[in-house]
């Protein structure tokens, strides 16, 4: 980000937000979220307003708000193409919705005076430990828990051992799925956002490698097979294929796109979640 543009303010406790972006928004920078590894801001939209404050915290509670990830804060990885993760934002919210599902809160591709990147809906709040889908339970919550969660991974706490677990919902099964066939490389416990509207997966940008990547705290349901609704909606990918091929050309290479339908050919083949790797390690680092 250039350093003329003025520093955001830091946000570490979001307010919530609901229904779609505005088409129509005027946003203004409101503020950074301190804990992201890349620069994300938030905006709100200011369209209402005849003058916008020049304290952001003056803002309107009930104006839209909304997750800006510039391309130009994006910090450079040593797997995924420089610049390419607001990109691959967006297709993950194209794919979710050619699914027929809408655990991607609207994402679009935006620009203006900060630069260029993906926008979506804020959904929230975004405190990762008031979400339940996915949790580390020491021994006497897992016993008490058994058999309402699939248990995943063991950790050495420093009060003793902790088990990594998440919930069992249709939910959470149509994110596995879709994190599947995006192979996305970085689903913690944490980029999910449950909301009386949905329960949302956000932070969508590790996706679309055409190596196997998939990094998830949801392997519970490996080998579990895939129940019709959710065959129904690959179906509906498949079908979509032509028209989604010519909406991802300008946010993915071509050889991502042609990945991204081998996945799908093989889950619906394969008929079953899939198993954890063996070669590599198959957690995102933290799980939550």
């Amino acid at each position: 980000m250039p350093a003329s543009q003025r520093v955001p303010p830091p946000l570490s406790e979001p307010k919530e937000s609901g229904g779609s972006l505005p088409q129509h928004a005027r946003w203004t920078l409101e503020g950074r979220l301190i804990e992201a590894s890349n620069v994300v801001l938030r905006m709100a939209d200011v369209s209402s307003l005849a003058e916008v404050p020049d304290d952001p915290s003056e803002l309107p509670d009930d104006a839209a708000r909304a997750v800006f990830k510039p391309v130009a804060g994006e910090r450079p990885l040593a797997d995924f193409p420089r610049g390419t993760l607001a990109h691959r934002e967006v297709a993950a919210s194209l794919v979710c919705a050619a699914l027929g599902w809408d655990h991607v809160p609207e994402t679009r591709w935006f620009e203006d005076e900060l630069g260029e990147g993906s926008l979506q809906r804020w959904v929230g709040p975004l405190v990762p430990t008031e979400q339940a889908h996915v949790a580390l339970l020491d021994e006497q919550e897992f016993i008490s828990q058994q058999g309402s969660v699939h248990p995943i991974a063991a950790f050495e706490g420093e009060d003793g051992p902790l088990v990594l677990v998440h919930a069992d919902t249709p939910a959470l099964r149509r994110i596995a799925v879709f994190d599947t066939v995006t192979n996305n490389a970085d689903r913690k416990g944490s980029h999910l956002i449950e909301t009386p509207e949905a329960l949302f997966a956000i932070d969508n940008g590790l996706t679309f490698h055409t190596d196997d990547k998939l990094r998830t705290v949801l392997w519970g349901f490996a080998g579990d097979p895939l129940e019709e609704p959710i065959e129904a909606a690959l179906r509906r990918l498949v079908a979509a294929r032509g028209e989604l091929t010519q909406e991802l050309a300008s946010l993915l290479a071509p050889a991502e796109i042609e990945a991204l339908h081998a996945r799908t050919d093989a889950l619906l083949e394969a008929g079953t979640f899939p198993d954890p790797p063996e070669e590599r390690y198959g957690l995102p680092w933290p799980p939550l």
